[in-house]
């Protein structure tokens, strides 16, 4: 079984955030840091499965630092308030769940205790009728 896997799943950073309490930006950083905790990750759907990008502004800035999840059929997630040093752990975690669930919806009680109040959006995969039933 010597196939790479696809790197399906993206996680997207704002790189021109700045953190509220030293005005610095962070995203570039914390780019870096997901990548070299992703590549060492034990679970290869981890591992090789994210691709890890920086964008220059995702409209978060009310909550910087941003961060989204996106993967093909899967619901999207954008967080914000993120400290790219305390929840880098806990967004590694979250990219662990997010491999895992087939349509991407989870509840806050199943997200990394960092991130559960961090979720500014989930957005359901685009073409599917938005129902009731979660």
């Amino acid at each position: 079984m010597g196939a790479a896997i696809d790197r399906i799943h993206r996680i997207i950073v704002c790189t021109l955030c700045r953190d509220i309490p030293t005005g610095t930006r962070s995203g570039e950083a914390l780019c870096t840091d997901l990548r070299s905790r992703l590549s060492t990750h034990a679970e290869l759907a981890v591992a090789q499965g994210f691709t890890v990008e920086g964008v220059a502004c995702m409209a978060g800035c009310a909550r910087p630092l941003a961060v989204a999840f996106q993967a093909p059929g899967k619901a999207a997630y954008l967080f914000g308030s993120i400290d790219a040093e305390a929840d880098a752990g806990d967004l590694v975690r979250f990219a662990r769940l997010y491999a895992s669930l087939p349509d991407g919806w989870c509840n806050a009680g199943q997200r990394p205790p960092r991130l559960a109040g961090k979720t500014l959006a989930r957005i359901p995969v685009a073409g599917e009728p938005a129902g009731d039933s979660r």
